[in-house]
């Protein structure tokens, strides 16, 4: 245990930081053949080469070399938490989350009082979407140190994404009494709200997140879907064109614009923002969708299989681009390719389990 109360103050772990263009020097750390024996001395001297050549490596983002140094520095104490520790973020960093959470347990075994441990336990179960585990790990930090904020927000975020929503919005709601201007905090309400059901309370906290940060595109679009749950269509449309006129390369709002015209009966404008959405993002599988079947409303049959192939060629599983694409060969005469493409629907369809669709399109067949 000396050497880990030697090391202690050569052992914190380093946020990550990318120095772009920068080229950090490491001096190379030569470890000692198994054939020699150290002296105490001599072995902390190597351990706090090996863990501060680490935190550079950490630092300049060269995780596999960094973890190396660390692993050997636990090869010569295995007492030492911190190592553990820093072990456990590299392999977070690495996204290895699995081999992130034995390492912060290891830590945790070592010195159980330690709430940055725990933080970075829970975080690991989180990417795990082990969030059972995540909360009640959160939990653990909060006990050990109750005003941690960043551990409070992690507990909100596992309860939202394990749909446990009304303990969630209780965690949210004690933030942001703390801190009401915490944004994350204040989105989230708005959010949990509308996962509840309670529209317009919803929308009154995504209104009051809105004036913490005006320039967020996501929580007006998330403002704008609020306002349409409610029947506001208009209020929701007004927000996703002040979204898309201030960020043209917002596709989410671009699209929710298309999906409201489509909606209100103007397939021509609906037809052109979709159009618009394609020019901005050609793979936009959501968007081609959108034409094929806005051709297709409109009897367009020659466009209505241009449309298609397009689509098809992006999503070759999209069981209702066949049919629809089907339905147009035959209304253009092409009754041989019209019955291969409805074939090719129907497998799609009975691939995907759709009992409907398979028997919409037996139903078709038989007539050809």
């Amino acid at each position: 245990m000396r050497l880990y109360y030697h090391l202690l103050r050569f052992s914190n772990i380093v946020s990550s930081v990318v120095l772009g263009g920068m080229i950090i020097s490491v001096s190379p750390v030569f470890a000692h053949g198994p054939e020699q024996i150290l002296s105490e001395e001599a072995l902390i001297e190597e351990l706090v080469d090996l863990i501060e050549s680490g935190e550079e490596l950490i630092t300049a983002g060269i995780l596999v070399e960094a973890l190396s140094r660390y692993q050997h520095a636990l090869s010569l104490d295995q007492e030492n938490p911190k190592i553990f520790s820093a072990i456990g973020y590299i392999q977070a960093l690495m996204g290895n989350f699995q081999a992130a959470a034995s390492a912060f347990q290891n830590a945790i075994e070592l010195e159980p009082q330690n709430a940055s441990f725990y933080f970075g336990l829970a975080h690991a179960y989180s990417r795990l979407e082990d969030y059972e585990a995540a909360a009640q790990t959160y939990r653990q930090v909060l006990e050990l140190q109750p005003s941690y904020l960043q551990a409070r927000l992690g507990l909100g975020a596992v309860l939202f994404r394990h749909e446990n929503f009304e303990e969630a919005l209780t965690v949210y709601r004690e933030i942001s009494q703390q801190h009401p201007r915490n944004l994350q905090a204040a989105e989230a309400i708005g959010l949990t709200l509308l996962q509840l059901g309670d529209l317009n309370a919803a929308i009154s906290a995504l209104e009051y997140a809105a004036t913490l940060d005006s320039s967020s595109s996501r929580i007006q679009t998330s403002l704008g879907l609020a306002y349409l749950e409610t029947g506001n269509v208009e209020a929701g449309l007004a927000i996703f064109r002040k979204v898309a006129e201030a960020d043209p390369q917002n596709i989410d709002a671009q699209l929710q614009i298309g999906r409201i015209l489509w909606q209100q009966g103007d397939l021509e404008a609906a037809l052109e923002q979709y159009q618009q959405i394609v020019r901005l993002q050609p793979d936009s599988i959501a968007a081609r969708d959108a034409i094929s079947d806005i051709f297709f409303e409109q009897q367009n049959v020659l466009m209505t299989i241009v449309a298609h192939r397009e689509l098809l060629e992006l999503a070759p599983d999209h069981a209702a681009g066949y049919y629809h694409l089907g339905i147009a060969l035959e209304a253009r005469g092409r009754t041989a390719e019209a019955i291969e493409t409805l074939q090719k629907a129907r497998s799609l369809f009975l691939e995907q389990g759709n009992e409907e669709g398979t028997q919409i399109v037996n139903e078709l067949l038989q007539k050809l």
